[in-house]
């Protein structure tokens, strides 16, 4: 029996592995020229020119929008080799956005990749300014259609998910509150005027690409970057950066598939909050992306991270 349990253990984890290595190594068949995407209608890609740079994003307003009040807007991003179009089609974040009267917004990354800091090239080494796109798409789409500036939410997946923890640091202003995927809170700069918002970070436990109890990021992405976190560690920068009340966790949901854990007695109401997957690898998502695959629907991880934002306001209109 026992070594029966060793063989198991040896082939889940060589899988994830695969996946992770499946997820940076992607067969050219698989890839998707740009002149055959296609969106529906209720989808449209919108560019306009920051910093000298042509940047773009998938807009999605579904058909059955109600517009005779404000709405919430999700800024949704995707993770490094990524793109808006994958970020769209894997998320699920349109459904959230058809049954909850919300507008999401999936930018595109400079080199398929976004500088938060002290990651992640190529846009880190070409110095993209990713905060001052962020912060300009926000102003162009609460100018576009009818955004509740009080209900804007970021959200991402790996390096997407850096990007929104480091926007929570740097624009606490601007975000109601953020949840997301697979990536920790990495950046060096913290800001002075940071106003603790909620946060949550969803992880699996079987992550290959970040691990979820790590000392380092493994070589396949992320060969230049060592880092002493883990999923617990970062939640509990969280929870000090949020000035949260108590040495231990005051809830924690389990289920078969996932727990739930939170601080809820923090500054300004901004709980933190930290969700695992017992049985996902890097992509906590339902749908498989680039050999990456989801959790083949055994968790709702977009209904989570909508649940938590969605429970989340500012007082008063964000200037930004």
């Amino acid at each position: 029996m026992r070594t029966e349990a060793i063989v198991v253990t040896a082939m889940v984890f060589f899988a994830v592995v695969w996946s992770g290595y499946s997820y940076m190594n992607k067969e050219e068949s698989e890839e998707v020229a740009d002149d055959k995407i296609t969106f529906p209608p209720d989808a449209s890609f919108e560019c306009f020119i920051h910093d000298d740079i042509e940047r773009c994003w998938i807009l999605y307003a579904p058909d059955n929008l109600e517009t005779n009040s404000t709405v919430p807007l999700i800024v949704d991003m995707h993770g490094i080799t990524q793109n808006a179009h994958k970020q769209y089609l894997m998320t699920d974040m349109d459904r959230i956005a058809r049954e909850n009267n919300a507008i999401v917004v999936y930018p595109d990354g400079w080199g398929n990749s976004w500088n938060f800091g002290p990651c992640c090239d190529p846009a880190l080494e070409e110095g993209i300014d990713d905060f001052g796109f962020i912060h300009k798409l926000v102003n162009y789409t609460i100018q576009e259609y009818p955004i509740d500036s009080n209900r804007i939410y970021a959200t991402g997946w790996s390096n997407g998910c850096g990007m929104s923890q480091s926007l929570a640091n740097r624009q606490s202003d601007v975000f109601a509150a953020v949840a997301c995927m697979s990536m920790y809170y990495l950046d060096e700069s913290d800001d002075p005027n940071y106003s603790p918002i909620p946060i949550m970070e969803i992880h699996g436990f079987l992550d290959p690409i970040v691990p979820y109890t790590s000392t380092f990021a493994t070589g396949i992405i992320f060969a230049d970057q060592i880092w002493n976190t883990g999923a617990i560690q970062n939640f509990y920068v969280w929870k000090d950066k949020n000035e949260c009340s108590g040495a231990l966790p005051d809830y924690s949901d389990e289920t078969p598939f996932y727990n739930i854990q939170g601080f809820t007695e923090c500054t300004n109401g901004a709980e933190v909050s930290l969700v695992t997957l017992y049985g996902a690898g890097h992509n906590v998502y339902s749908k498989d992306t680039d050999g990456s695959p989801g959790n083949q629907g055994t968790v709702d991880t977009a209904q989570i991270a909508w649940d938590f934002l969605s429970k989340y306001s500012k007082d008063s209109d964000s200037e930004i």
